[in-house]
């Protein structure tokens, strides 16, 4: 079964390790697309269809928490800080 772009860049990238490989989670998002082009492609529109389908904050949490995120968002709402990384993919990808 092939993963989503979503579940690999949160479970590959965002990970409890990210600060061991990156200054932070824009660098991962850097790194992602350089090196997971084909998942690149697809990650903003996931983001998108995810915040269309889990309107509140928790449901938000727990996806994202099922999908391995092992970081905090640092005061922003997982809305806003999945918003600015989806922002970040397409500048990267247009």
């Amino acid at each position: 079964m092939t993963r989503s772009s979503l579940a690999t860049f949160v479970g590959v990238y965002l990970d409890e390790d990210l600060f061991a490989e990156y200054g932070d989670e824009y660098e991962a998002v850097d790194a992602f697309v350089n090196e997971q082009s084909r998942h690149a492609a697809t990650l903003a529109g996931e983001i998108d269809q995810l915040l269309r389908s889990h309107a509140d904050e928790s449901a938000l949490a727990s996806h994202l928490g099922d999908l391995g995120l092992g970081i905090n968002t640092d005061g922003l709402t997982y809305r806003e800080w999945l918003t600015r990384i989806a922002d970040r993919v397409r500048a990267a990808t247009a």
